[in-house]
């Protein structure tokens, strides 16, 4: 039988609110990002976690745990932290997507 390679990306989808209030949420990323951050300082060879694509949550985040921003920095400059392009993720069913979609396309 054939060996399969499984590749592993650790990252998160974070909805800032949906099914539970904003505050709730944040709670939860402050917990979710503080133990990451911890596995990032005492594993040098953990080589990169992706956050979603977007960087509000580190705002959200950084209000809470403004003490966290240069060891966050670090690991971006690092790329052991992946961070963006979009500062929240877009809503695929809204129209205004394919419209700026669209309107980018055509400039270029």
């Amino acid at each position: 039988m054939k060996a399969n390679n499984i590749i592993i990306v650790p990252e998160t989808h974070w909805d800032r609110e949906w099914y539970l209030p904003f505050q709730e949420f944040r709670a939860r990323l402050v917990i979710m990002m503080d133990k990451l951050l911890n596995i990032l300082r005492n594993n040098p060879d953990y080589k990169n976690f992706t956050l979603d694509g977007q960087t509000i949550p580190l705002e959200d985040y950084l209000e809470v745990r403004p003490e966290k921003e240069e060891e966050i920095e670090k690991y971006v400059k690092q790329g052991r932290l992946s961070i963006g392009p979009m500062y929240i993720l877009p809503d695929e069913f809204l129209e205004w997507l394919l419209h700026d979609l669209y309107r980018c396309l055509a400039k270029h």
